[in-house]
């Protein structure tokens, strides 16, 4: 079985963005209705290595859940998906990717969002709310915290540095599917396969997986250990202010501590709180519960965020 995107199209149908003068080209896809002022876009942002495909689900199961056509925009940053990649790695950094963050959002016409980020992805939006408040209306954080684990980097990337070294096809596939089930236990091969697909295909000339992120944003873990503790960034999570704020973790990750997890919630009293069971990271978005929860809430703070 060959390793496919979940959905052909979807290279095809994403578009680049120029940010920081021209100097870096990000990749979005936008679906929904972006003339409608009543609504405002959710732009959704996937984790370190990852790409847009991990939110096709959420773009598409959301209108069942909430008003039809509302518009959402989901990016590829820098290295990742379609986006281009940085000439170096010390390129890639989450305030870089907030600045692109910052300068997508002008150049789409965009003054106010509702921000949706796994793992990586919400360590950008919150340092874009550090940087630029005024964009982030409410904010979805999944696995996404002050505090990230290194035993999680790590994991990542040594499972990662292992894919790359394998020259048969099957036993690529056996490696992801064992890598995954980890993570997700009770999905069957099929399902296993396409969330490998989402970030890697198999090259049959090259024998060998090629990934869709650029192999330098793994330089930039070489210097994590499993015991080291990564610095904290409690100022950047308070920079969120009060705004609405919907926060989850799934039960499987390694990427956010339970206790850390607690210490946000903690310091948030008021931030909505959801645990999505039975999966790692990232979070699939297609169990009609969580989806309802998320709806709602961005239904919720939408109302808010307009009104003020």
């Amino acid at each position: 079985m060959d390793l496919e995107l979940p959905i052909r199209l979807e290279r095809t149908q994403s578009r680049k963005i120029s940010v920081r003068n021209g100097s870096r080209q990000i990749a979005v896809r936008l679906c929904g209705d972006f003339e409608d002022a009543s609504r405002l876009p959710i732009i959704c942002i996937a984790g370190y290595q990852r790409n847009m495909s991990d939110f096709f689900a959420f773009a598409d199961k959301f209108s069942e859940f909430s008003a039809k056509n509302w518009p959402i925009v989901r990016v590829d940053l820098l290295g990742r998906g379609d986006a281009s990649h940085a000439p170096k790695s010390e390129d890639y950094s989450t305030l870089d990717d907030a600045s692109d963050m910052a300068d997508m959002c002008r150049a789409l016409g965009i003054h106010k969002a509702i921000w949706f980020g796994q793992s990586h992805g919400g360590q950008v939006i919150m340092a874009l709310s550090a940087k630029t408040p005024a964009l982030i209306g409410a904010a979805v954080l999944c696995d996404a915290g002050a505090l990230i684990s290194a035993q999680g980097l790590v994991r990542m990337r040594n499972n990662l540095k292992f894919l790359a070294k394998i020259r048969n096809q099957e036993d690529a596939l056996n490696a992801m599917r064992k890598i995954l089930v980890a993570e997700y236990p009770s999905l069957g091969t099929g399902k296993l396969d396409s969330i490998s697909g989402r970030t890697h295909q198999w090259n049959k000339k090259r024998r060998r997986l090629e990934p869709r992120f650029d192999w330098r944003l793994l330089e930039r873990l070489d210097a994590f250990d499993n015991d080291d503790v990564l610095s904290s960034n409690w100022e950047m999570f308070d920079s969120l202010g009060q705004i609405p704020l919907l926060m989850m973790r799934t039960q499987n990750t390694d990427l956010l501590r339970a206790d850390v997890y607690q210490r946000m919630l903690t310091r948030r009293p008021d931030a909505i709180s959801l645990t999505v069971v039975g999966e790692g990271s990232p979070a699939l978005l297609e169990n009609a519960e969580e989806m309802g929860a998320i709806a709602e809430f961005i239904v919720h703070s939408n109302k808010l965020v307009l009104k003020a």
